[in-house]
């Protein structure tokens, strides 16, 4: 728990906050699986992307939200 503390303090001093990490974590998982999901055809992979990169939590979660192959 110590280690947790000291990270977030370490990432406030550092001026990057939790919702910029959030940010860049969920918008790297989706591109990922977004990549590797082979039933999205090129078009729509490079939509998803824009929407992932002009919104990274909104456009994340939406998409991990519409995927039908939970």
């Amino acid at each position: 728990m110590l280690a947790l503390l000291a990270a977030l303090g370490w990432l406030s001093t550092t001026g990057i906050s939790l919702g910029a990490v959030l940010a860049l974590v969920l918008g790297i998982a989706a591109c990922v699986s977004l990549l590797r999901n082979p039933d999205l055809s090129g078009g729509a992979k490079v939509g998803w992307i824009f929407a992932i990169v002009l919104f990274p939590i909104l456009g994340s979660v939406v998409y991990f939200g519409v995927r039908s192959d939970w």
